[in-house]
């Protein structure tokens, strides 16, 4: 199960929901400027069950990356102190740690789990792709990828992906897809390829909604002749494809994420780069033959539903019942008040309502709980946050969970990171987890946490 928010740094920084950037003056920025705040209605309010602090970083390195988290039964795995750790979600006592060569968090393990297994690459040039049982916290595949120190392996943008006994990772200058099996490596090789003569060759994976997409980049160089977003079963059987053109509207068009199989929808930019081009979200006809609809979306008025360059990590929006919810960005024009979860009807491709935060400040969707939309209130300067559930027929929303107000400090030193996707609120049967994926030199002796458990 996937826990479900990364801007890595080459992406636009924005102030986070609620702060600004952490680094060795964690604590001092926790005290800065108040802000008015309203009353909030009441919620039941959680106490802080445990935590765990903030790893040290070498002073030499910029930062330390810790991407993945996943629930397994009532644990809590994720990735740390140089492995994945596994903790009990009530307690917070460890159960296990596998040790893994993560390149200091430059190799991704897969965003979601699939049953209790999760894929992970690791060692030089993150070439070797690893399926870990995060019940047992062992490890059940192991496979060289091929990757030598002369060629480009996978990168710190690139996530493998595993649903069912499908594991599967493309970057830059491969593709391999492999089968779990009783074999000395525990997988059979089910195909590879690698980039030029004009074929289509997938250079991503990711698990959206049950299903595995692909994207495809077609012609030489990769992508000259646009590409397709394929999908496929749990046993790997193909479910459908949809084709796009290198350009559209008259500009090159590039796919750069899946936020729903079904409808697909889609992330796309439009230009020569990044500095250059436009953000936009596409809805897919049904018959996936061509744009139905583009949203009335751009990065300077919301938050992004994705991590810069990744295909598979966009826990920034919430797709259910043919919505699509996103947070506003707090610093667009009429937002002096705080931003708001803007619901898409992906039917229509209009805004169907914009939710406030309850008392004023910042909110953002990250879950579904009995068909209700979960939102997350950061802590502000005299409150600490809260979790509401948006009713998506009324597009009102209701106190779920305040959470421990003694914890205040440290829920805004945790949350208060510099780009929008590097901290995440996580839900699991009644469970908040508040989890940090990124760490800098200081942040520990300013008592910064790793991750913070409310119940």
């Amino acid at each position: 199960m996937a826990l479900g928010l990364l801007l890595t740094g080459n992406a636009v920084a924005r102030w986070p929901l609620g702060g600004g950037p952490v680094g060795e003056d964690a604590a001092d920025r926790a005290d800065a400027g108040p802000r008015p705040e309203a009353p909030r209605p009441e919620a039941a309010v959680a106490g802080l069950a445990w935590e765990v602090a903030a790893p040290p970083v070498d002073p030499r390195a910029v930062r330390l990356w810790a991407r993945g988290d996943w629930v397994a039964g009532d644990d809590l795995v994720r990735v740390a102190d140089g492995g994945i750790a596994s903790y009990d979600l009530a307690t917070g006592a460890r159960n296990w740690r596998v040790p893994l060569d993560l390149a200091g968090g430059v190799c991704q393990a897969s965003p979601s789990s699939s049953g209790d297994l999760v894929a992970v690459l690791q060692g030089r040039d993150c070439g070797t792709l690893t399926v870990l049982d995060i019940v047992a916290g062992e490890p059940v595949a192991e496979v060289p990828l091929g990757v030598d120190g002369g060629d480009p392996g996978p990168g710190e943008h690139d996530e493998p992906a595993i649903l069912g006994d499908t594991v599967a990772v493309g970057w830059d200058g491969g593709t391999a897809g492999f089968r779990l099996a009783d074999t000395p490596a525990g997988v059979v090789e089910a195909w590879r390829a690698a980039p030029g003569g004009g074929a289509c060759v997938a250079d991503a994976y990711a698990v959206v909604g049950g299903t595995l997409v692909s994207r495809t980049a077609c012609g030489s160089p990769p992508g000259a002749e646009g590409g397709t977003i394929r999908a496929t079963g749990e046993r790997g059987e193909e479910l459908w494809e949809w084709s796009f053109g290198p350009r559209f509207m008259g500009r090159p068009m590039a796919v750069t994420a899946v936020l729903s199989a079904e409808p697909l929808v889609v992330v796309a930019r439009l230009g020569e780069d990044r500095e250059t081009s436009s953000e936009h979200i596409f809805v897919i006809d049904d018959e996936r033959q061509s744009i139905r609809h583009d949203l009335d979306y751009d990065r300077d008025r919301y938050l992004p539903p994705c991590r810069a360059t990744s295909f598979a990590d966009c826990g920034g929006t919430v797709v259910h019942d043919g919505h699509l919810y996103l947070a506003s960005d707090h610093d667009a024009p009429g937002s002096a008040g705080g931003n708001a979860v803007v619901a898409f009807d992906l039917a229509s491709g209009l805004v169907e309502y914009q939710v406030r935060a309850l008392g004023g400040g910042d909110i953002r969707p990250f879950g579904v709980r009995d068909d209700r939309i979960l939102a997350y209130q950061p802590a502000g300067e005299e409150r600490a946050g809260l979790v509401v559930a948006i009713d998506p027929a009324t597009g009102r929303a209701a106190p779920l969970m305040a959470l421990d107000p003694a914890a205040r400090r440290s829920e805004w030193a945790l949350m208060s990171g510099l780009f929008t996707h590097e901290q995440r609120p996580l839900w699991h049967e009644g469970t908040l987890v508040l989890v940090n994926r990124v760490f800098y030199p200081g942040d520990a002796a300013a008592g910064r946490p790793a991750l913070l458990v409310y119940r």
